[in-house]
């Protein structure tokens, strides 16, 4: 019996100490969750990003008087986005209901929600650096990463978070949320400091004023008006420099990495350079808007290199520098060149400079010339006004003629219209060509060499044909008119002759950013009747069109107006070789077919034999802007009217024009208005025929149009005001200045 008694006792102990472990474990598994510590995130910001993606997922507000998200409406979210099956995290051994959420495990969950529901990545993750904020308009001002300037922003945070660097989320033009403060210094290098008053910077950087809080002993070495590097950290400015040294002189070459000024030398450019506009309307620009040439601009130094240019003045842009190019080499260099002026004879030869060196030659009076003898050119009329510079680059001398944009004029215009053309259609010439030189006198298309231009027909064609009374009094006449259009230069462009229609700009596959509207597809005629420009994107439309002699067309009588281009016998190879040229200079513009209906740009190797050739697409005015070439081996998509001009051009068939005078175009067809028939032999393209009309791109001004108008006793206003409808003439005996 006490052996029962002993048992039982044991027993006993054992159930309750195994009753206690069971009332302990349940006990602690009924213990509260403590709340996670951290940033939280808060109720607004997760309706913006929801909101953002476009989904009907949303949380119950009321359950909760906080401003922050709780884990129950984190729930609710979870359950309506399919959140077991996208694998969201539930986050449930972490938090209670009532608890709020986190920052990070929310964006870790938002992430998720992206992949699934945002497949085109309309939102995204950047870094910005905010400079200021407009809380009446909701704009910050930004500076880092892919988003500079001014944009929307939609969550209050942004407003608590100036002269802060932070990771955000960004939908289009909109700043969404804040992820992330990024504890990081954020350096501005190179601001301009307008004024320091009370403690206070008044700055401009990136096009953006704003002003920081600044400590007596950071503003004790640091005027107004002066370049000054500043560093931020926690939403402070932590430390100034300020930049003293400046030497000022005339801007004479400007390439990626040094700048050339006379009188001073050259100066490498610092990486982080910058370039203010002082007058007018304060501005920052980019290095492609130093004027060539001209001394308007203070060169801010520092440690021997240009850390920032201050443009400080209107300057008259009433000079042009022209290269003169080498056309024994076709290039930009000159090995020999010879000089005569003032009775002085000078041959300078490459190897007798140094690199670096310039040597400048120009007559005692201002309406003598120079005489440039150029090796390997029989061209007579050598005879440049202005001063001629020699420069000496590594590859040989660079050939400089800098001059007044008038007097430049003076051998532009008869180099690119007939002076025999009448009075007023040369002054709209002259006019389109001061406007083309002054636009590039702005904004200098060669400033590694320190020139504007050059003189062959990738800008204006100078000095190809000797001066010509006709048009120098066209361009006297015209002095100092500009063609504008919004108050600035138009892109002018023309051309020779129309086939009675002309196109925009959108036959070179680019220049968006730029406004050309004003020149667009519409009929060269006394009319302006007939069909409209967009219907002849249709084959059978624009087939019927260049077929037929349109009484009302301006040309109607001009050689080129209709043309026929007939090639016997397709060369492949040669072909062939046209296309890979093509697209070796413009890859995206050449594209071959790949397995389903889709083209990639890839080099073409093989042409093989051609099965078809047709204009796929039509562009404005009805210019050929994508041709097919099917092959046994490949299909073929050519891009743009010049490398359909360039590709379809064997180089020696002939093209008969209207009159049955007859020509070989070296590399180019006439125009690219045209339709293409071709000749089969079994089921191979052996030849084709092109009936089309026009010579040139066929945007803008038709020369040969302004003729026939000018003959009408039209004035050049009204011709430039039908070819450039929408833009505006200015200048004239006031001349121009920017």
């Amino acid at each position: 019996m006490k052996l029962d008694t002993r048992m039982m006792a044991k027993l006993s102990l054992i159930f309750f100490g195994l009753l206690f472990l069971v009332c302990l474990w349940l006990g602690r598994g009924q213990e509260k969750k403590d709340e996670p510590a951290g940033d939280k995130i808060l109720s607004e910001d997760v309706k913006i990003l929801l909101e953002a993606l476009g989904t009907t997922a949303a949380f119950d507000e009321s359950v909760s008087q906080s401003p922050y998200l709780t884990y129950q409406q984190y729930i609710e979210i979870y359950e309506q986005m399919n959140g077991a099956e996208w694998e969201l995290p539930d986050y449930a051994n972490q938090y209670e209901p009532e608890h709020e959420f986190l920052k990070k495990d929310w964006y870790a969950a938002y992430r998720i929600m992206l992949a699934h529901l945002d497949t085109e990545s309309s939102i995204w993750e950047t870094t910005v650096f905010v400079l200021k904020i407009n809380p009446q308009t909701k704009e910050a001002y930004t500076e880092s990463g892919a988003m500079q300037g001014a944009y929307q922003y939609c969550s209050a945070a942004f407003e608590e978070n100036v002269f802060e660097e932070m990771k955000v989320y960004v939908k289009g033009d909109k700043l969404l949320t804040i992820v992330e403060v990024l504890p990081e210094e954020h350096y501005l290098g190179n601001v301009w400091v307008m004024e320091t008053t009370d403690e206070t910077l008044t700055c401009f950087y990136h096009q953006v004023m704003f002003q920081v809080l600044a400590e007596q002993e950071q503003m004790k070495h640091l005027e107004r008006e002066q370049v000054a590097d500043l560093t931020f950290q926690d939403g402070q400015l932590t430390d100034v420099k300020g930049r003293e040294k400046k030497i000022h002189g005339r801007l004479l070459r400007v390439s990626e990495n040094e700048i050339e000024i006379e009188g001073q030398g050259i100066y490498k450019i610092a990486e982080d350079m910058e370039i203010y506009r002082l007058y007018g309307s304060m501005e920052t620009l980019r290095q492609e808007d130093l004027k060539i040439g001209y001394a308007d601009t203070d060169f801010v130094i520092e440690q021997d290199r240009i850390c920032a240019c201050l443009v400080s003045k209107a300057e008259k842009a009433d000079r042009i520098r022209v290269l003169i190019t080498n056309k024994a080499s076709n290039s930009q260099y000159h090995e020999r060149v010879d000089i005569r002026v003032d009775e002085e004879h000078v041959r300078i030869e490459a190897r007798d400079m140094e690199v670096g060196e310039r040597r400048v030659y120009r007559s005692v009076n201002l309406t003598d010339k120079i005489l440039l003898e150029l090796e390997g050119s029989g061209q007579e009329n050598n005879a440049y006004r202005g001063a001629v510079e020699c420069y000496r680059m590594q590859e040989g001398i660079v050939l400089i003629n800098e001059l007044p944009l008038e007097e430049y004029l003076y051998a532009v215009v008869p180099s690119e219209m007939p002076a025999s053309y009448p009075a007023e259609a040369l002054k709209a010439q002259a006019v389109c060509a001061r406007t083309y030189g002054y636009r590039y006198i702005l904004h200098a298309g060669l400033p590694q060499f320190g020139a504007h231009v050059d003189d062959t027909t990738a800008y204006q064609v100078y000095h190809n044909i000797a001066e010509n009374v006709a048009s120098t009094t066209a361009v006297r006449e015209t002095e100092g008119v500009l063609l504008l259009y919004d108050g600035q230069p138009a892109q002018n462009y023309y051309y020779s002759t129309s086939c009675g229609v002309g196109t925009d700009t959108g036959i070179w596959q680019g220049g968006k950013d730029v406004d050309t509207s004003y020149m667009r597809a519409g009929r060269v005629s006394d009319t302006q009747s007939g069909v409209d420009g967009e219907e002849l994107r249709k084959e059978d439309v624009f087939r019927q069109f260049i077929s037929t002699v349109h009484e009302e067309d301006l040309e109607k009588e001009e050689p080129w107006y209709r043309w026929t281009y007939t090639v016997e016998k397709i060369e492949e190879e040669k072909m062939l070789a046209r296309i890979q040229e093509r697209y070796h200079a413009a890859p995206t513009a050449v594209l071959t077919r790949g397995d389903g209906a889709y083209y990639v740009s890839e080099p073409v190797k093989k042409l093989g034999k051609i099965r078809n050739l047709s204009i796929e697409k039509r562009g404005a005015g009805g210019v050929a802007e994508e041709l097919l070439i099917e092959t046994d081996q490949a299909t073929i998509k050519v891009i743009s009217e010049y490398n359909i001009r360039y590709i379809l051009c064997d180089g020696k068939s002939t093209v008969i024009r209207q009159d049955d005078s007859a020509t070989v175009p070296g590399t180019l067809l006439p125009s690219g208005f045209f339709v293409l028939d071709v000749g089969k032999k079994g089921e191979n393209v052996v030849g084709y025929t092109l009936t089309g009309g026009g010579y040139g791109h066929g945007v803008g001004m038709s020369q040969n149009g302004a003729k026939a108008l000018g003959e009408s006793d039209v004035s050049y206003e009204q011709i430039l005001a039908m070819f450039y409808p929408g833009c505006t003439l200015a200048g004239g005996e006031s001349g121009n200045g920017q």
